[in-house]
């Protein structure tokens, strides 16, 4: 039986790696949005060890890039 991928709703948590692969980009790209561009979304801290950001948060700062290029 072929199943279907199912949608991501937009509260998914993507931790570090899964931002990556979403983004298309290393670890060291992101870390490095992540501390210096202002526009990037913050880190969602779950515990001491485990941070991650929201679908919907790097689903609008994507699209924020988008229209930057746009204009």
């Amino acid at each position: 039986m072929f199943m279907q991928p199912q949608a991501q709703p937009e509260q998914a948590f993507f931790r570090i790696e899964d931002a990556c692969r979403y983004l298309g980009m290393g670890r060291t790209k992101l870390h490095n949005l992540a501390e210096t561009d202002a526009d990037f979304p913050r880190k969602i801290r779950i515990s001491p060890r485990c941070v991650g950001w929201t679908k919907g948060q790097l689903d609008t700062w994507l699209e924020a890039k988008r229209l930057e290029v746009e204009s």
